[in-house]
């Protein structure tokens, strides 16, 4: 782009004029006579006035010349009039006048160039004096040459080439963040794409390009849409810098202040159409200034980590905040300026997309990655997901076989030991060991139901003192066992399925307390957190050794030092998937060498 500019302003030593000077006339009532008498100031480049209601005049020396006619031209096209004033050859002291502006039709302007607007002038052999009036509600900011015809075609041809390398960079960049965005919508990515096409909009009308397409009928519609062009990519850009610094997480406050900028777009589109245009473009390029120093703001002070990194952040918001400062000083009129300066904003523009296709671009591969990961984790999931459900379906056909086949063989020997008429002691042992395999084979057997979800209840009211003194006689465990219920009655409950929650925990309590020490349980009436009422069941009794509370309801856990308990960690783990399946819990805490487990179930 660089390169560009200078190839197009080497033309500046061709200029025929001689010398420039400017006047305001803030009362706009002055005409060409009295325009004469007054002061001019001499202006090395461009009028740089800003936003004013003030009419401007320059009036320009244009050098002797052989050619029989030159070309004045002016630029930007954006400019609403320029009157040129010129001497009656015919009758000397006599002013004539011509004009030109974007509020002129195309096709009824002297010189057809979308990009320059100007007049064809005589060539003189002498010193020849012009003046041009400026009006306008854009700023005042007007770069007059004269050029031979060569000279002028040479220069518009490069200006062309300028815009059309242009237009080809921005459409790339457009054409990368669409396709993007519907390969993976993203909001960033999908403003992106309207920033760019905003901007490719905004260079073609300040460039004058929209001109030769508005019709004859209507020439002020060219500036109408110019203003409605400039303020909507404006707003569009803040929105999108908005959007893309919030993933940083700036300071809140300068990013507040920056979405507070969006909304002035409407009464900005307001002013616009009600007679106010000049106050607010005025006001928009206001914002834009205001801007500068809050892009930079909200890079430095980004606090979260992301893609690219908020390092990178900070270097490409600080090039383009550069690039905007230098291309909105001369609109406004604070500082001052060169021909250079009138194809800034396509510098600007085209830096301010490269810098953020940077961003959006390792931002997408950050983002691609993730997915590529996300899919991947997918995957591996469903993979697991697929080995778990064989390793179900075999548990299943295992649990089922084991019902079966040992099931019989287990009814087979307790009649056997029925009719050997064995007593004491050893039957004893024997009865109780066939009781632990048939337990270990329900449970097991229930425990695959409960994951397969084919555990059907069946609700009616449900005694659990009764229940507890049951089991307390089938495991001969009265003496130490201390019964309690503080409860009216029955409750509705499984009766199956609680017979199995507090055979498990009265097991369980037996298994692994000292021998002989005292099985506290409790029978009470509770009020969970939530408002439900029911009936808790608490066990307690001493351990030798506290169990790992975050384990103990898992699958299969058994401490170390179990080893010398029969069991396949099983219990416990049943009883609070049960409980859950009830609506209920169960619960263990730990008091020095003391375990108390609460189940808890709705009545």
């Amino acid at each position: 782009m660089l390169i560009c500019v200078g190839w197009i302003s080497s033309a500046h030593a061709n200029d025929l004029i001689a010398k420039r000077e400017i006047f305001s006339d803030p009362s706009g009532r002055l005409d060409i006579g009295q325009i004469q008498r007054q002061d001019f100031k001499p202006v090395e480049n461009l009028l740089i006035a800003g936003y004013t209601p003030a009419t401007q005049w320059m009036r320009i020396v244009v050098a002797p010349t052989s050619e029989k006619n030159i070309e004045l031209r002016i630029r930007p096209t954006y400019l609403d009039e320029v009157t040129l004033y010129y001497q009656d050859p015919q009758r000397p002291g006599t002013w004539l006048s011509k004009a030109a502006g974007d509020r002129y039709a195309y096709r009824d302007r002297e010189r057809h160039n979308a990009i320059t607007h100007g007049f064809v002038i005589d060539g003189q052999p002498v010193p020849t004096v012009y003046y041009l009036k400026l009006r306008t509600t854009s700023t005042s900011l007007m770069y007059v040459e004269v050029l031979t015809h060569t000279d002028a075609n040479l220069k518009e041809m490069r200006q062309h080439l300028m815009m059309v390398f242009y237009l080809a960079i921005m459409l790339w960049l457009g054409v990368w963040s669409a396709n993007s965005f519907i390969a993976r919508p993203d909001l960033t990515m999908g403003l992106f794409t309207v920033y760019q096409a905003s901007h490719m909009a905004y260079a073609l009308a300040l460039f004058g390009y929209l001109a030769p397409f508005v019709p004859q009928a209507h020439p002020a519609l060219n500036d109408t849409l110019t203003s409605i062009i400039i303020l909507t990519t404006v707003w569009i850009s803040i929105l999108f810098h908005y959007v893309q610094l919030s993933a940083y997480r700036p300071n809140k406050t300068a990013l507040r202040a920056l979405l507070a900028m969006a909304f002035s777009y409407p009464v900005l589109m307001y002013g616009l159409f009600n007679g106010h245009a000049r106050e607010a473009l005025q006001f928009n390029a206001y914002i834009v200034l205001t801007a500068v120093p809050l892009f930079l703001i909200l890079a430095m002070t980004a606090s979260k980590e992301n893609s690219p990194s908020r390092k990178t952040l900070r270097i490409i918001y600080g090039l383009h905040t550069l690039s905007l400062a230098i291309t909105t000083l001369p609109i406004i009129g604070w500082s001052s300026a060169t021909e250079w300066h009138l194809n800034a904003i396509l510098g600007h523009s085209m830096i301010s997309g490269l810098l953020l296709y940077i961003i959006l671009q390792q931002r997408s591969n950050s983002m691609r990655k993730e997915s590529e990961n996300a899919k991947l984790s997918l995957r591996l999931a469903q993979k697991e997901l697929s080995f778990e459900r064989q390793k179900r379906d075999e548990m299943g056909y295992f649990m089922a076989m084991i019902t079966h086949e040992l099931k019989t063989p287990l009814a087979v020997i307790r009649l056997s030991l029925d009719s050997l008429g064995l007593s004491g002691t050893s039957k004893q042992h024997i009865e109780q060991s066939i009781g632990d395999i048939s337990s270990m084979i329900d449970r097991c057997a229930q425990i695959n139901k409960l994951e397969e979800q084919r555990v059907q209840l069946n609700y009616e009211m449900c005694s659990p003192d009764a229940i507890l003194h049951a089991l307390i006689g089938e495991y001969a465990c009265t003496d130490r066992v201390e019964l309690s219920m503080h409860i009216t009655g029955p409750f509705r409950c499984d009766q199956m399925m609680l017979r199995l929650m507090l055979r498990n925990l009265l097991e369980n309590a037996l298994k692994y307390s000292p021998a002989d020490s005292p099985i506290s349980i409790r029978i009470n009436a509770q009020t969970e957190n939530d408002g439900r009422s029911g009936v808790a069941v608490s066990f307690e009794n001493s351990v030798d050794q506290p169990p790992d509370l975050m384990r103990i309801f898992d699958k299969y856990y058994r401490e170390a030092n179990s080893s010398k308990h029969t069991g396949f960690g099983l219990g416990l783990y049943l009883s609070r998937a049960v409980a859950l399946s009830l609506n209920g819990s169960l619960n263990a805490s730990v008091h020095h060498h003391r375990i108390r487990f609460i189940l808890w179930l709705p009545n």
